[in-house]
């Protein structure tokens, strides 16, 4: 995959610029359209993207236009994209959903791909970090910003590839993996997937698809090869020594062997979860050797919008990207296992409309574990609004001492005049960008 022309319909996303960096990367050439630029984009600007923000065929250079060019899209993008149908009239060009882009890119490869409704994105990046810290040859396409490489794409070579694996869209089943990881299945994309049945029928194709090993938590009620937890006995589970904000200290069993006191670099038994997914995936690649990697975790830097934790006067603010109430509440259990004595506040913005009307009471009742709730509008992403679907629905259903609804630019004064002295601000839109982290100090 070398030497040729392609046109990205949607490069700012987190998924699509990874992928735009490995084939600029790989000596092609990348034009690109999104509806604005971004921190990725920028990036990819300097490395040799061709970018435009508008919607309009004339602006864009003749060469990228010919029939020759390889168009690549993202699920987001709608069937009317001005783009996407000039190409899909045409006829003459190779046009690729994302996901069929990233399953051309892992065949030549051993392939980890790591699937699951929570997680995968943050044990993706522990994977990459372990790789690269031992020296392996592979490149890595993760979903989110990881610390220390201030990218979503890692490249040492080929042997191997990490696919964040997204099942929306069943996207995943675009891959034939090597090896595979499962972190977790709960009812989400339901705008997609007709209930939590349906959706355990893809994880299912997916794990039948997968050559070598399947990894999954104890719990899911798939076809899997060996199981992990962090609450019960499993193929791989822990023994936690500490868990604060400065890392956990545990033991680990896998199926041959204990390893003890072992320090992780993350926040939350939900991360530790994360890392003893990624261990047990390495213990199962048969030219590695685990205990190799485990003292790179006390190394591990993070990934932006990660449970990143900060301190602004006498406060703690916890920004991360939760926007599932599993996500919301795990960030819950973390804050108060570590702050019990202190008030909390949350400041939610809703992803997607279909996915607030789906999980409304469960939105609804693990926002009521806060003190003070302040909801944003919801953040709709691909989709149009929904009657009767709005964060004023929402915030009726909460319980709690204080609830209003806010606006961004608004957020910087809720955290200077709240009393509650640990806030959270969790959601995976665009509620940040008006965030002012310059006056917050790193915890």
């Amino acid at each position: 995959m070398s030497h040729n022309k392609y046109f990205f319909i949607g490069v700012g996303g987190i998924g699509m610029s990874s992928i735009a960096n490995y084939l600029i990367d790989t000596k092609n050439i990348v034009f690109g359209y999104d509806r604005s630029s971004n921190k990725l984009v920028d990036k990819l600007i300097d490395n040799g993207l061709k970018f435009t923000d508008k919607l309009d065929i004339d602006l864009v250079p003749k060469e990228f236009l010919d029939n020759n060019v390889i168009v690549v899209y993202t699920p987001a993008i709608k069937n009317d994209n001005v783009f996407l149908n000039y190409f899909s009239n045409k006829k003459r060009n190779k046009i690729f959903k994302r996901s069929e882009i990233l399953g051309q890119i892992s065949a030549n490869s051993k392939c980890i791909a790591v699937a699951g409704t929570h997680g995968k994105t943050s044990t993706t990046a522990i994977l990459s970090h372990l790789l690269y810290s031992n020296q392996v040859k592979f490149r890595s396409f993760v979903g989110g910003i990881m610390k220390g490489f201030d990218s979503n794409y890692i490249s040492t070579g080929d042997e191997y590839v990490i696919i964040e694996a997204d099942e929306y869209d069943r996207s995943f089943l675009a891959l034939d993996p090597d090896y595979s990881l499962i972190t977790s299945i709960e009812k989400d994309h339901l705008d997609v997937y007709d209930d939590l049945e349906s959706i355990l029928t893809s994880f299912g194709i997916f794990c039948d698809k997968t050559k070598k090993s399947v990894i999954a938590e104890k719990g899911i009620n798939v076809k899997k090869d060996f199981s992990f937890s962090i609450d019960e006995d499993a193929d791989y589970s822990v023994d936690i020594i500490k868990n604060n904000f400065n890392g956990i200290h545990f033991n680990f069993k896998t199926p041959n062997n204990l390893i003890s006191n072992i320090h992780a670099r993350v926040i939350g038994k939900h991360n530790l979860k994360n890392v003893i997914s990624a261990l047990a995936l390495i213990d199962q690649i048969e030219n590695f050797n685990l205990e190799e990697f485990i003292p790179y975790l006390s190394e591990f830097k993070g990934i932006e919008r990660r449970m990143n934790i900060y301190k602004y006067e006498d406060k703690v603010i916890v920004d991360d990207y939760a926007h599932h109430p599993t996500e919301i509440k795990s960030i819950f259990d973390t804050i108060d296992s570590n702050y019990q004595d202190k008030t909390k506040a949350v400041i939610f913005q809703p992803h997607l409309y279909t996915r607030t009307r789906d999980l409304m009471d469960d939105f609804a009742k693990v926002l009521s574990y806060f003190h003070e709730v302040y909801l944003l509008d919801i953040y709709p992403a691909r989709e149009k609004p929904i009657n009767g679907i709005t964060s004023e629905v929402l915030l009726n259903k909460i319980d709690a001492s204080k609830k209003e609804i806010v606006k961004k630019v608004e957020i910087n004064d809720v955290i200077n005049n709240t009393n509650c002295k640990t806030i959270a601000i969790l959601g995976a839109g665009d509620l940040t960008v008006n965030l002012n982290k310059k006056i917050f100090t790193n915890e």
